[in-house]
């Protein structure tokens, strides 16, 4: 087999001829291999890139990730205790030590053993002739200043808890410690699937569980807002706004303070918040960073507290942050914490919000004192659901809290004592996922929403024995969002079909449909209702934010 059928060799002067090289200590090599088995299962041609034996210092590694990077599109380098010794820098004792990857045994390789001895022939020759290369260059710059670092084709994938060496200081980065290794594969292939590929420039992604960096808030981008078209039916909401300027999908909505602001958090990683003095044109305030969109952490959930004045925000970054908008032009942060080992799908606060819930797709419900700081902050971890978590939701008083997810099963749980919940009941809830669930404020009633394409309605009166009360159908594909007014007199209801639904609770045995409408923007993740029920927000797979006036819908209930 040739070089040229196999990538092999060196590259000609100005041709990429790989993907990626993985840049890594020798100490490391179970991490790169299982790295470069990723990458090609991926369609990605990768080649083993290992720093030249008894390189140390920043010049010699300078020097090794020019010479990566002058035969590879990216350098994907592997941040370890022995690389930052390479790199002649303390590591310190790390506080996550991974002595290999995902548990390599555990996998089945794409190559055989033929194949993979291939691709060690290639990557020998590779080697060889970047050995020389960096052998050059170290002798220019062994003395002096390290030279320029590749840091628009850098990639640093961090295997242990460790700070980033100021040499790799601006490059992407994402960590692969810690997880199992599903998760591990998935987030590997989602940087992969967003970094540059070309070696032009991004932005600077704040590293993913480094050490803390001030938390960034910017002066929010003018977005875009349609014009609203002509309303529906008589009986029907009125569009408002369309914000259609985000670069992403949309996860959730909420309205902090008195319902004069809109938060929207997207799979962009970023909070948006927006000035509704005037609904029908939404002004930005501030935009809040999350994570970065370069390292894929999703803002998943938000949940503001009884007074309005704090919003908790939760995702893929496994990070959970508490922001005070008491003045929602100069948002503060004033708790963050991590502690789930998969991305967090839901979040909410006690009606005081000194307890913040959290479950995550690591089958665990969390309770966090948010008056803490650090890992003693966390109240207790559940680990009683089956499967992940999507929803959670404290009781209007917040002595109780309904936990629902992927194995369809809401569990009920008494916070009486928050250390030591009492779990009340388990409700075979839906035939599919329980996509969201709230309390209706009267505190008696429970509302949930399923991929069975239902809504249903919980009489917990007697916590301890749920009864069922209604199911709300209607939808044509399952029910992802639920939202309620103030005086739980009307619930609304959201699907993956892009349908909203909104319902007159008057009579819970037998609530009645008050109207149907379309957000337009694809299926609906989120829904939620301004403090006196006059707007309606959706977040929508779409990337936008819809805005309606709900008045004449809900006065048509009226009677």
């Amino acid at each position: 087999m040739t070089d040229s059928e196999t990538g092999g060799g060196s590259a000609a002067p100005g041709l990429v001829r790989w993907d990626l090289a993985v840049s890594f200590a020798e100490a490391d090599r179970g991490w790169a291999d299982w790295l470069i088995w990723q990458l090609q299962d991926a369609g990605r041609r990768a080649i083993a890139d290992p720093l030249p034996a008894g390189a140390t210092g920043a010049a010699p590694v300078a020097a090794a990730l020019r010479a990566a990077a002058a035969h590879a599109g990216q350098v994907l380098v592997v941040l370890s205790a022995a690389y930052l010794a390479a790199v002649d820098e303390d590591a310190g004792e790390p506080a996550t030590r991974t002595g290999h990857p995902p548990r390599l045994g555990e996998l089945v390789a794409p190559l055989d053993d033929a194949g993979q001895t291939e691709r060690a022939e290639d990557g020998a020759e590779d080697e060889d002739a970047g050995v020389a290369e960096v052998a050059a260059a170290d002798r220019e710059s062994r003395d002096g200043d390290p030279g320029e670092v590749p840091v628009a084709q850098l990639v640093v994938a961090r295997v242990e808890d460790l700070p980033r060496p100021a040499l790799l200081a601006g490059a992407v980065s994402f960590d692969l410690f810690g997880l199992q290794p599903p998760v591990a594969r998935e987030w590997l292939r989602r940087q992969l699937a967003i970094a540059p590929t070309d070696g032009t420039a991004v932005a600077t992604a704040a590293p993913a569980g480094g050490a803390a960096a001030a938390p960034s808030v910017a002066a929010a981008a003018t977005t875009p807002v349609a014009p609203a078209a002509a309303p529906g039916p008589a009986a029907g909401p009125a569009l408002l706004a369309q914000l259609s300027g985000q670069r992403a999908p949309v996860r959730a909505v909420a309205f902090p303070a008195s319902g004069g602001v809109l938060a929207s958090g997207g799979q962009d990683g970023k909070v948006r918040l927006y000035d509704l003095a005037n609904p029908a044109r939404p002004a930005p305030f501030v935009e809040i960073d999350y994570g970065s969109r370069l390292t894929q952490e999703w803002v998943r959930a938000l949940a503001v507290s009884a007074d309005g004045t704090r919003l908790a925000i939760a995702g893929d970054g496994m990070r959970l942050a508490l922001w005070d908008l008491t003045d929602p032009s100069a948002p503060e942060q004033v708790y963050t914490q991590r502690g789930h080992r998969h991305y967090i799908r839901a979040v909410d606060l006690s009606p005081d919000a000194h307890l913040l819930a959290s479950g995550g797709q690591d089958k665990v419900v969390a309770l966090w004192d948010t008056r803490r700081s650090g890992p003693d902050s966390l109240v207790v971890a559940l680990t009683d659901h089956r499967k992940g978590l999507r929803t959670v939701a404290f009781s209007p008083d917040g002595r109780r809290l309904a936990s629902g997810g992927d194995d369809h099963t809401v569990l009920l749980w008494d916070l009486a004592d928050p250390a030591k919940p009492t779990r009340l009941a388990a409700l075979d809830a839906h035939r599919d996922t329980v996509y969201a669930a709230l309390f209706v404020p009267s505190g008696l009633l429970l509302a949930t929403a399923g991929g069975d394409r239902l809504a249903r309605l919980w009489d917990i009166t007697s916590p301890a024995q749920p009864e069922p009360v209604a199911e709300l159908a209607g939808h044509r594909k399952a029910v992802t969002a639920l939202a309620v007014t103030a005086d739980g007199r009307r619930l609304a209801t959201g699907g993956a079909d892009g349908q909203v639904l909104l319902w007159d609770l008057t009579d819970p045995a037998h609530p009645q449909r008050a109207t149907t409408f379309t957000a337009r923007h694809g299926e609906i993740n989120d829904l939620a209702f301004s403090r006196d029920g006059a707007l309606l927000a959706a977040a929508c797979a779409g990337k936008a934010t819809v805005l309606w006036s709900t008045g004449s819908a809900l006065a048509a209930t009226n009677h």
